[in-house]
């Protein structure tokens, strides 16, 4: 084999294969700059050692290290409170398709690391080959340096520059360093951290209403759909209530982060760092929107169809000062509710939750409810409901899982609608927490970028 191609053109291929392969070839939807830095160093490093179990463990490392990252992109984290909830995993149930693909998915990343270290073993480890590949590593370097200066993003760390655009190289190492500073900072006490840039859906609504009994519902992955026929007709059910009785309206929300930055935008008006504060701190009854019904004489209650342990869920709504905070103890092991299987997350059915919560609304002559779901998380389980969809809505989403999650939320709402229907709550606003992290591209171009829904329903 020619030796120009040999030095020069496999490591390049490596290297341009890795980052495709970290791309997934770009049929989906990763957050991810098209190469990472560390990349380029797998030649030179490989000058300096010959042994091939070291070899695999550098490509090996390089690999998971850039997989990581865009896994905690993928689920709005930064990386080191994406890797925190790791031991959730645990606690939660999969099936056992999903076990098999996971160990083929570990076979597939095994023969990938073996291939891609085979293709470039010919690096012997001498002193004639480190400087061939110090200088390698010096032009490519200069190369993609000078892609990122003409696309006028010449900075090593990642940046996003409108419209989701992000620097064409980045050094994953500045990344995991730029998230260790976030992840071990110090939050100071709640009052220092920034307001939610506009009013959260639930101050909004909330803040200033006196109505005798109100229940908020922050709902998971419960996205702002662009197309206005099809997200009029997911929330139909709830719309027609105008036809008894109640006023509807609907609204938005800009979000950042998951789920946990949306309970701090919605439950303390204030921005993501906000949960973590509380975490921290564990302030006794902070300025939230809590301590502002407890203070009006309101009854006010937590509830969730799943396990308080993800997130430190529990400790944060403690800290916020509800009077009641019932979990997936409560509602599984001492009431017996049946367990949902939706998603991977250990939990009862969310409409149990529903209907608990606004029943046990009335015990109180005033009363404040939280509830927080989870069994339309992704990756979701299920089937489409056909007898509340209707073909023009089977046939516009993009995906089938897009499909069996629009209409589980569809059947949420439906629940809700019949609910309230011999249940006559004063207020009830429903708010998305965030859009469903779906894999491919076009179920993301589903919904909007910047924005999750609301419905806002009072009594007239």
């Amino acid at each position: 084999m020619n030796a120009s191609f040999k030095n020069i053109i496999l490591p390049l291929f490596v290297i341009i294969f890795l980052n495709l392969l970290g791309h997934g070839f770009y049929l989906i939807s990763i957050e991810r700059p098209v190469l990472y830095y560390e990349y380029l160093l797998i030649p030179l490093i490989f000058a300096f050692t010959s042994n091939k179990t070291v070899r695999y463990l550098i490509i090996g490392f390089i690999i998971i290290s850039d997989a990581i990252i865009s896994l905690s992109l993928f689920y709005f984290f930064d990386t080191f409170n994406y890797l925190t909830k790791l031991p959730s995993f645990f606690n939660s149930h999969f099936s056992f398709s999903f076990w098999i693909k996971l160990l083929g998915l570990v076979v597939f990343l095994g023969l990938i690391i073996y291939l891609t270290t085979s293709a470039v073993r010919f690096i012997k480890a001498e002193k004639a080959a480190r400087i061939f590949y110090f200088k390698f590593l010096m032009i490519v370097f200069g190369v993609v340096y000078c892609i990122d200066i003409i696309s006028g993003n010449s900075f090593f760390y990642f940046r996003t520059v409108g419209n989701n655009h992000t620097n064409f190289s980045q050094s994953f190492l500045m990344h995991y360093y730029s998230d260790a500073k976030l992840f071990s900072k110090k939050y100071g006490p709640i009052t220092t951290i920034a307001d939610y840039p506009k009013n959260s859906v639930t101050y909004k609504y909330f803040k200033n209403d006196s109505s005798a009994h109100q229940i908020l519902i922050v709902l998971e992955s419960w996205g702002y759909i662009k197309n206005d026929s099809i997200r009029k007709e997911q929330l139909n059910a709830l719309i027609k209530l105008k036809s008894r009785g109640y006023k509807v309206v609907t609204d938005s929300s800009t979000f950042q982060g998951g789920t946990s930055q949306a309970e701090a935008r919605e439950l303390l008006n204030k921005t993501g760092e906000a949960y973590y504060s509380i975490i921290q701190n564990r302030p006794v009854s902070p300025n939230s929107i809590i301590q502002h019904k407890n203070k009006e004489g309101y009854y006010t209650s937590a509830y969730q169809s799943f396990s308080g342990f993800h997130s430190s869920g529990y400790w944060f709504r403690k800290s916020l000062g509800f009077k009641t905070i019932n979990d997936l103890i409560i509602f599984r092991d001492s009431l017996h509710f049946p367990v949902n299987y939706n998603n991977h997350y250990e939990a009862v059915n969310d409409e149990i939750v529903f209907e608990y919560g606004i029943k046990k609304a009335f015990s109180h002559r005033k009363s404040f409810t939280y509830i927080l779901t989870i069994n339309t998380h992704l990756p979701f389980k299920g089937t489409a409901n056909n007898k509340i969809l209707s073909s023009y809505e089977s046939g516009a989403l993009p995906s089938q899982e897009a499909l069996e999650q629009y209409s589980r939320i569809k059947e949420q709402f439906n629940f809700i609608a019949e609910l309230l229907k011999n249940n006559p709550i004063d207020k009830l606003v429903i708010v998305g927490d965030h859009p469903a992290p779906f894999l491919k591209n076009d179920e993301r171009a589903f919904y909007s970028k910047k924005l999750v829904p609301a419905i806002i329903i009072s009594k007239e």
